[in-house]
Order: structure tokens, then sequence, then C-alpha cells
């Protein structure tokens, strides 16, 4: 509609993980004018003291930015089958979301961590369990003011999300649309994909590749049909939150001038 990259920039989030905002990310942001979708890995959440988080979350606050949180992922399987692994997947969750009443995120994005070969004979008990989890990670989220997101990673049905998000039943836990992801690892059935979960989708996580791997490109390097995907929600009245995830910080300014080109949206 006409925004330049500095407008579309105040628009969206930009992904960060929160160690680097200590190797001076955090004035970059500052200073930038960015919305930090903030990475809470493991080891930050053991290794830093409550004052760093909080250091950031008045620093954010102060200065008037929309935060979001991305969970812990890394090793991280919130369905699984072995009740020792369930448990210790649920505690590292719940670590994170002791930061929500701090932060006072929009929302919280999490991975379902579903992958075929490991689940497909035992799908029910993995929705099942999964769905548990997540259900008690929505509940928290929704007491702090935030939208529990779950995110797609190898996941290849759409189906399955829509499954768990209707099993869950809580107004503020939506689906988080990896585009890069569903054309790296889920098939790239973008118009299926679409048409099944556009109703729920409440973020998007935008970067591109050209589907051999999840390569985090600036938008418009790849072929991920990232026009398609906005125009798609927009027709049909949806406006998620949309996060840009360059893991080079040269990819974020491209990305953000293309970004301009193509945003559907006042």
């Amino acid at each position: 509609m006409g925004l330049s990259a500095a407008e579309v920039a105040a628009r969206v989030q930009v992904n960060i993980p929160f160690p680097f905002l200590f190797r001076g990310y955090l004035d970059k942001f500052l200073k930038g004018g960015l919305n930090p979708e903030i990475g809470l890995d493991a080891w930050s959440l053991d290794t830093y003291p409550p004052r760093d988080f909080r250091r950031v979350a008045r620093a954010f606050a102060a200065a008037g930015r929309r935060v979001t949180l991305h969970g812990p992922f890394q090793d991280l399987l919130p369905g699984a089958l072995d009740d020792v692994i369930l448990a210790a997947a649920r505690r590292r969750l719940r670590k994170a979301c002791r930061w929500l009443p701090v932060f006072r995120p929009e929302t919280l994005v999490c991975h379902l961590g579903y992958e075929t070969r490991h689940y497909r004979w035992e799908r029910e008990a993995w929705l099942t369990r999964v769905s548990a989890t997540y259900r008690e990670v929505g509940r928290v989220a929704g007491a702090s003011g935030a939208a529990l997101m779950l995110e797609n990673v190898y996941e290849d049905d759409p189906e399955l999300l829509k499954e768990v998000i209707s099993r869950i039943n809580l107004p503020n836990v939506r689906v988080c649309l990896d585009v890069g992801h569903l054309q790296a690892f889920g098939g790239g059935d973008f118009p299926g994909w679409l048409e099944t979960l556009w109703p729920l989708i409440g973020q998007l996580h935008l970067h591109d590749n050209r589907g051999a791997g999840d390569d985090h490109q600036a938008l418009g390097t790849g072929t991920v049909p990232l026009e398609y995907v906005l125009t798609f929600l927009a027709q049909r009245g949806r406006r998620p939150l949309v996060t840009l995830e360059p893991h080079q910080e040269g990819s974020l300014s491209p990305s953000l001038a293309y970004l301009a080109t193509i945003w559907p949206w006042e």
C-alpha cells in the first residue's frame, strides 16, 4: 500500500536471540526502532540472572516497543511418549513462562515438535500429550495477556496443527505459520495449508529459501511465495503479526525493502 521500509519496520517483529542483546544488539534495536521477538533459549534461561531479563524488558517497555517471545525448542519434545522426556519438556517451558509477566509480550511462539517418522504410529497418544502441554502454557500466557502461537517446523500436514488447536480449545492459542519451514520441510503446499489454517493464523514467520534447506535468506531472494501468502490472508480479512527471521544482519534491510513492495495492509 505504498509504505516505506521504515514504516514496515514499525509494523513487524525482528527475531533476536536473548544473548545477542548483550552483544550490542539491544542498542541497535532501540536506536533502529525495531520491535523484537526475543528467543528464550535453554542456555539463556539457565545462565542469565533475573536482573538481566528485567533490564531488557524495562528497556523495550521504556521505548514503547512491542515485544514477542520465542520459547525454547532445541531438544524439546512437548508431546513426548516417554514420561521422563515429557516432564523435562514441560519443566523447560514453565521456566520460560516465568518471564511472561516481566516482558508482557503480545505472543509467545512455541514449536510442536512433531515428526512423522517418530510419531506416525502413535499419533493419537502424541496429540493427547502435546495438547495437554500447550493447554497449560496457553493458560499461563493468557494470564499475562499473551497469545500462544504454535509454529510449524517439520510438520507436513496442516490438519495436525488444526487438530492440536481444537483440542487445546483456548481462545488465545493460534498458529504461527513459518513459510520458510513450510517450503523446506513441509512439502510446500501453500494453497492447501492456507485454505486449511487461515482462520487460525495469528502470526507469520517470514524468511526465504529455495526449498533445499532452512536457509533463512533475505526476503525475495528465494522461491517462497511471500506475496501470495500475504495477499491470501489480507483478502480474507486476516492481519497476523509478522516476524522477520533474518539469520544474518545484512539480510534485514533488503528484507524490509522487499516486504514494503508486497505489504497488503495499511
